[in-house]
């Protein structure tokens, strides 16, 4: 699903990043996979952890100044920076920019998408269930309940590997149904 997000919004993040930040395009290009990298790594976060209230600010906050002072945009282009930083190897100040540039517009572009989703311009946690999670709240249910290797399906399997061994600790546990959690949940975003 952020494939098609990325494919509507990429462009004009594109621009943004080649604009304000001074890079050139083909620098620009490759940084998008970074940021829907970023981007899904950001919101797959606040989704298991059931934040859709903090993800509903940051995506009304979108386009106004206060996106720029929202903990979780802020989170996200922090990774963003980091990887911009570590892979291209360029400095602080024009990783923070293109970062800055290149994740306020796709934030915003995803904000137009999930206005224009509902039945007026407000988001809701519909709204967002139906845009990220491909056919609303009972559709992204389905994707994590259902079917031969649904979530509760992995979450069930993993729970079972490890009443078995009996060497792994509560943080080894806590470790891998998280990271079977956020398996499944990446299977949403088209990974």
């Amino acid at each position: 699903m952020l494939d098609k997000i990325m494919e509507a919004v990429g462009g004009d993040a594109l621009s943004q990043i080649t604009s304000q930040a001074g890079v050139t395009p083909e620098q620009a290009k490759e940084m998008l996979p970074m940021a829907q990298e970023s981007l899904q790594e950001g919101l797959t976060s606040q989704l298991t952890s059931g934040n859709t209230e903090g993800l509903l600010g940051m995506f009304n906050s979108a386009g106004s100044d206060g996106l720029a002072g929202n903990g979780i945009f802020g989170t996200i282009k922090g990774l963003f920076m980091q990887k911009i930083m570590g892979k291209m190897g360029l400095p602080e100040s024009v990783a923070g920019l293109a970062a800055g540039a290149g994740m306020g517009s796709m934030i915003s572009g995803v904000s137009n998408m999930l206005k224009s989703d509902g039945d007026n311009e407000d988001i809701s946690t519909d709204n967002i269930m139906n845009v990220l999670g491909g056919g609303g709240a009972a559709g992204m249910l389905g994707n994590l309940l259902g079917g031969a290797g649904g979530a509760l399906g992995g979450l069930k399997d993993a729970a079972s590997g490890l009443a078995g061994g009996a060497t792994e600790g509560a943080g080894g546990i806590a470790d891998s149904l998280k990271d079977a959690a956020a398996d499944k949940l990446g299977s949403l975003f088209g990974k």
